[in-house]
């Protein structure tokens, strides 16, 4: 089955309630299973594998898996979540970038969303608040569990002030925003510094003579 008529397959799977409420206040058994597929096909939509959205619509790995091959005409690719953090602390842009994935999710997790309903409408927010998104559905739906299984906790920026997500063992007490801005600006002054010389990165501001940041790393 292709996508737009699974789409209306799915839609019309939904019930026509005779109450004037929102298929999220709604009990009924059918409405919740239209709702968890309706989530799934839009994770799938995504970028979504069968066992990420079977674990977060509680729908069962048949049924999404099956549901996937009926979306995408193709098996759900095989392979496990992400289980470290190496990638995304390979350069400041990853780490910046993770930083307002778990902002939104703070935001999100507040409301009484679904966890799939959550993630559906982090992962659309952050993509249109970035221009080129660095994390991919997977990576995005990780994030929050870095910080729940404690490899990663919230620090206060000494730069900023803002609170940001870290890992654990890190040694750096600036978040990613300002460890890239003061890349390019003095960390005292603020003057903007001038191109290195010689393939060797500045030690001292020119102007004020404070040493510079460069050497920082996550």
């Amino acid at each position: 089955m292709n996508t737009p008529a699974l789409s209306r397959h799915v839609l019309q799977a939904v019930p026509s309630c005779a109450e004037p409420m929102s298929c999220t206040q709604c009990d009924a058994g059918l409405c919740l299973y239209s709702k968890k597929v309706l989530e799934a096909v839009h994770l799938m939509q995504l970028g979504a594998r069968a066992g990420l959205v079977s674990q977060l619509t509680g729908l069962e790995k048949a049924t999404a898996n099956r549901l996937y091959r009926q979306l995408h005409g193709t098996p759900s690719p095989p392979g496990q979540v992400p289980f470290t953090d190496a990638w995304y602390r390979i350069n400041d842009k990853r780490m910046l970038h993770t930083n307002i994935v778990w902002r939104l999710h703070q935001r999100l997790s507040q409301t009484e969303r679904s966890k799939g309903r959550i993630l559906i409408n982090l992962f659309e927010t952050y993509t249109q608040l970035v221009a080129k998104p660095l994390l991919n559905l997977t990576r995005t739906a990780f994030v929050p569990q870095l910080m729940a299984m404690d490899t990663w906790h919230e620090r206060r920026c000494e730069s900023c002030g803002i609170h940001y997500a870290t890992p654990i063992e890190s040694n750096s007490t600036f978040c990613p925003g300002c460890l890239l801005y003061h890349r390019h600006r003095c960390y005292q002054c603020g003057t903007a510094l001038s191109p290195k010389r010689g393939g060797r990165r500045l030690a001292n501001c020119g102007h004020c003579g404070a040493e510079l940041m460069g050497g920082i790393r996550h």
